[in-house]
Formats: structure tokens, sequence, C-alpha cells
């Protein structure tokens, strides 16, 4: 797991020096902020921007979406995903792609909004493109689905790509425990990632390399730079291979030097190569200084992006069980001097140099077969017949037919691969952006599962020895040992509820909460949590009381209804005064539904708070003191629970002092 003042390093380091346009609005659209990126793109100073309403850089048939856009994303916390013309300096114009999401807590009176700007002009120009020459409605649609369904088919091809990539990439500490690494990495090196974990690179490195590589961690931490080092790795199964690595340096908020990201070129093929042609030294030796010069290049291109994990290849095509094209991207069909549409139902063979050819069959028909090609060497040939050299490497997938097809990648190693790179960028910034944001999404996600698993494991030993002790097994215990354990005992409780009501708010949140029906009698669901909660009111001389109708059935799951009522009378506890606190539960039968009330005669609800109860982490007044304390989640699980049956739940009260009610709805048979 990367450490958190990494990640902190990871995002602040993201908001100045991303290829994102992002800029922070408070709660009335005005720019607060704005990265160098955005003020580069739009041509102002920051001085100029910061202060200015957003909707002065959108043009006037686009500010009543931007206008339903921002509402939304105020009202919500998150914004939609909207398209917009924005005016650049000079009255310029371009295509975005915007998002937008609240940042800061929940209850601050100065929100403030972060703002993503994708620039797709190019996107924009090509659809109008489209569209202009279409003449009939059914064309024009026929077509935009087309071009969906081509996107979506290139976003499983490049995932793929990404999920087979020959690259070896590791995450390192500055004592060199490795704490991330990549699929291509665990599998090339025969572990599994959790065995990779905290373990420390020497592990992994052969006993001729141990010696280079203590040195060079040690000029790391000094000078910061690492780049095209020579290094045999070793596999769990002790076989050692040759790679060059160059490592990205990993800072803290003060500037310190915390770790590094190292990437890995696995070089076996020219090291047997070498063996193979011993006798033409003078040829190995110039190979070999390309290939660490092609190195060096690729290594500082992919400086410019925020992390090597996210580095995509130079030329790629997609080719059927014949060896026919059937895709290619822009850099492919111009690096060999044809249009794509010339290229498109092309040979693979038509492309590649005679003195290659009988490898090039051999490697189609060994992936035919079903093995993996990585870096296999081969020459190329361009439409004037000019060749150069190039290391292929091949995955497979599966189209919607259930054809089988090939991913190949095809990077070319002469000196005209930054030229190459240069036409790949545009196309690639895109998807790698539109990429990272669905891992972001989904990282939150599970990083909020996992935490919440964690931190319930330890809760289970210290409430059962709480338990223990309490029965004076150990030894009999002073007032003053139990009174302590008893507080043990109770803060356990909380904690493990607290977890438990994360884990019901996340599973709302993504649609996974489960309720398991069955016919129940809902008067005796009721009494059953009365009952079970009597000493608790006891305890604060609350007095409560039950009007329940009875034979009223209900489908549902008997577990969530009590913890939906167990949740509203321990809020209704928390609220009640001390000592004349009165609760009243009332059950009947209302047209197609059971309707259910909690009433109590606490210290109620503002009218204009009614509905910001049932929002996650929501404090109805933090300067109450309350016993039981409060995460503000429990309501958020009432409403998903009472929702997944099909119900409604919501809160009245005449206002501050006089106390509230909590009503829901549950369909009946």
């Amino acid at each position: 797991m990367i450490p958190s003042r990494i990640l902190d390093q990871i995002y602040r380091t993201f908001y100045e020096i991303t290829p994102d346009l992002v800029c922070t609005l408070d709660g009335t659209g005005i720019i607060i902020d704005a990265n160098k990126r955005m003020l580069e793109h739009f041509g102002y100073s920051k001085s100029y921007v910061v202060g200015k309403s957003c909707f002065d850089f959108i043009t006037l048939e686009y500010k009543k979406t931007a206008l339903a856009g921002f509402k939304e994303m105020v009202e919500k916390g998150i914004g939609p995903l909207i398209e917009l013309q924005m005016i650049k300096n000079k009255n310029e114009t371009f295509f975005g792609l915007c998002k937008g999401a609240k940042i800061g807590k929940e209850n601050e009176e100065s929100d403030m909004y972060l703002i993503t700007i994708h620039d797709i002009s190019l996107m924009h120009e090509s659809l109008e493109k489209i569209k202009h020459t279409e003449t009939e409605l059914e064309k024009k649609y026929d077509e935009l689905k087309k071009t969906y369904d081509t996107l979506m088919m290139m976003e499983n091809k490049y995932k793929n790509l990404y999920d087979n990539s020959p690259d070896l990439l590791r995450t390192i500490d500055l004592n060199g425990i490795i704490v991330n690494c990549n699929q291509s990495y665990s599998k090339n090196l025969g572990y599994t990632k959790e065995e990779i974990m905290q373990s420390s690179i020497f592990k992994h490195t052969a006993d001729r390399s141990q010696a280079d590589l203590k040195k060079g961690i040690e000029e790391w931490k000094v000078s910061g730079i690492i780049s095209n080092i020579e290094i045999w790795l070793k596999r769990k199964d002790g076989s050692i291979f040759p790679t060059l690595f160059s490592g990205n340096s990993l800072f803290d908020e003060k500037g310190k030097l915390v770790g590094r990201t190292v990437a890995f070129r696995d070089i076996s093929d020219i090291y047997a190569a070498r063996e193979r042609i011993e006798q033409d030294q003078k040829m190995i030796n110039q190979q070999y200084d390309e290939l660490k010069k092609t190195n060096f290049l690729l290594t500082a291109a992919e400086k410019k992006f925020r992390s090597l994990y996210d580095t995509s290849p130079d030329l790629m095509r997609t080719i059927d069980t014949k060896g026919v094209i059937t895709d290619c991207n822009d850099a492919y069909a111009i690096n060999l001097g044809y249009t794509k549409p010339q290229t498109l139902g092309m040979s693979i063979f038509d492309h590649t140099a005679e003195k290659s050819l009988a490898p090039m069959k051999a490697t189609f028909d060994s992936w035919k077969s079903g093995s993996s090609i990585t870096n296999s060497e081969v020459w190329m040939k361009r439409k004037d017949d000019t060749v150069f050299p190039a290391l292929l490497s091949a995955t497979t997938f599966y189209e919607k037919d259930g054809e089988m097809r090939s991913n190949t990648i095809i990077k070319d190693i002469t000196e005209l691969y930054n030229a190459r790179q240069k036409i790949e960028e545009n196309e690639s910034r895109i998807r790698e952006q539109y990429e990272q944001l669905r891992k972001t999404d989904k990282s939150k996600e599970e990083f909020l599962t996992m935490i919440t698993h964690e931190l319930k494991t330890p809760l289970v030993p210290i409430q059962g020895y709480v338990d223990i002790l309490l029965t004076d097994t150990f030894g009999k215990l002073t007032d003053a040992q139990r009174q302590r354990l008893e507080i043990i005992k109770l803060n356990s409780q909380t904690l493990s509820k607290l977890m438990t009501d994360l884990l019901d708010v996340q599973k709302i949140e993504i649609g996974q909460l489960r309720v398991s029906k069955t016919r129940h009698s809902l008067a005796d669901i009721l009494s059953h949590v009365v009952e079970n909660m009597k000493p608790t009111l006891e305890k604060y001389h609350i007095e409560i009381s039950t009007q329940l109708q009875p034979d009223l059935f209900c489908m549902c799951d008997p577990m969530r209804i009590e913890q939906v009522i167990h949740n509203l009378i321990n809020n209704a506890i928390d609220f009640c005064p001390k000592e004349n606190g009165k609760i009243i539960i009332k059950l009947y039968h209302d047209g197609k539904n059971a309707k259910i009330i909690v009433k109590d005669n606490g210290v109620g609800i503002s009218k204009n708070k009614l509905e910001q109860i049932f929002v996650k982490f929501y404090q109805i007044d933090t300067s109450v003191t309350r016993e039981h304390g409060g995460s503000g989640l429990g309501l958020v699980v009432c409403k998903g629970i009472t929702e997944a049956h099909g119900g409604k739940i919501w809160a009245e009260s005449e206002g501050t002092g006089k106390g509230a009610e909590i009503h829901i709805l549950l369909p009946l048979d």
C-alpha cells in the first residue's frame, strides 16, 4: 500500500502539473483558484481569472447547460459530465468536457467545488464533420451509434493492452521496501501481488547485481536521479534475467525524498542475441547502444505523464486470424505511408520487410496457437519500400461476434520515435484521462470497504476479552476496574456499530444492499425491538409506549427492519431529555401500506433541516452534548433499508424544542 504522505504529494502535484484544466469555485460560481495548465490553455493570468464568474468564460448558447449542471452539483455534491463551449483569450473558443464535485466538509457554510475540463475540440470537430456530411436523419443516428460502439470496443482493447503490458513497474520507499507493483511485474517474477507487497527489492535482485543496486540506491538518495541502469532480477524459482530500469522520484509535501517508482525493461532477448552473434562484437555493441538510447528517450517521454503506469505504446493495429488488418491507429497508418482506409484490409505481410517474412510468419502462427508474443524483433516496410526495426508485442481478445483478434503493439526503435510520439499524444491523453477518472471512482469505493473491514477486525478480540474479564474468570475485579471495562465495552460496541453503518452506507451507495424478504408480523418485530431496548431506556429514565395494530403482515427482512427501528429509537434517546423523556411508537394500516411513526419529545428539528438529516454525516446540532454521540450515518442506513423494501421514510417536526417524528411507509402483502 502506498503511504499516505506519498498519495498527498501525488494529488497535490496532480493539481498543479496535470494536463487537465482544473479550477476551484465557490458556492456562487466565482473562480477562486486555477491550475497552470488551465491558465495557459485559456491565455489569461491567474490575477485576471480569480474573482470572476466561471460563466463569463462560457459562450451564450451553452450558459443554460452550464447553469443547470452547476445547480445539480451544488444540490447533490457532484455534478454531471457536460459538454460546454468555452471562451479563451482573444475571443477564441473550444469545446470542453466538464465534471465538478464538492470539496470540503458537509457542514461548512462556504462551499468550494473542484472542476476538471477536458479539451475535446478535436473530437467535437470530428462529430461536426460527420453531422454535416450526413443528409438523412436515420443515417445520422446509425453513424453516431456505430461511432459509440467503436469507442466502446476501443476502450476494451486499450484496457486489454494495459493489463497485458510487457513493462514491469514497482514503487518503493527509501528503505527499498516494495509498496506497489503492476501485474506484469508480479507475473514475470512468479509471485502473487500479495507476496510481493512489503518485501525488499533485494529479494528480487540476482546476486551479481546486489552491489550495483545498493550503490544505485545510495546515489539516488543523494541526487534524486536514476536512469538506464542494468540490473539482473531474480524470479521466485531462482532463475534470473537482465533488465534496464529507470526511476521517477517521489517527494512529500516538504520536498523531502520519500520513495520512487521504477520501470523495468526485460532485455533477455538482447542478451540471447548477443550470445548468438559473439563473432560480430561491433554489431552487438551498436545494437545495445541503440536500445539503451531508445530506452532513454522512452523514459524521458514517460516522465511527462503523472505516473509511469499510464504510458502507452507507439503503433497499434488489430488483425484477425487471417492476418488481415481490421483496425489501426493514425500513427500506424502515417508511419507506414498510407491513409487509414488504405491500411484496413491489407495483410500484415504487406508491411513486413522481406528479411523478416519468415520470422513474422512464425510469430503469427505462434499467436494463433495461443502463445503470448512479447518484444519480438522484426523489420517493418513502408509504402515507399523503406524499412525500419521494431519490437512487436501481441495480445488476444474476442470481438462481439466471438471471433479471435490480436491487438499488436509495434515500438519503432529508430530516431523517428519522438516525431511519432507527438502525433499520438492528443489521442492518448483523452483516453488516459477517462481511464484515470474511472480508476479514481473505483479506488474510492474499494478503499472505504477495505478500511471499514480492517477497523472491525480488532474489535472482535477486544469485545471477547472484555466480556471474559467481566465474568471474573481471571480474578475478581474492583469496582473501578469493572467500571472502566464497561466503558471499553460500550465504546467498542459504538465503534462496531459505526463500522456496520459505514459498510451499509457503502452498500447503499453502490446499489449492493441485499434484503431477504419473508412474510412477518410488523407488530411482533416492533415489540421485540422495544423489549430488547428497555434496559437502555430505563437507564436514561425515558418512558416508551406503543400503539401497534395487530395482523399487519409485510414481505420484509426482519433483521433489517429491526435495525431501522433500533436506530430510530437510539436516535430519539440521544435527543430526549434524560429525566422526563417520552417516546411513542405507532403502527397502523394506511391504504396499501403499513405506517410506522417514532415520536419523541426531544430538541426537535428546524423545518428547513428536515430533509438534510438523511444526508450522510449530517448532524442536527453539533453543539448538543449527547451521551451516545453520533456519526450522521444511522438515518442514512434507515433510508437505504426502507427504500430497499419499496418504502419511504421522512421526518416531521414543529420546530426546535417541539420534538420530532420519523414516518415510515412499508408496502403490505
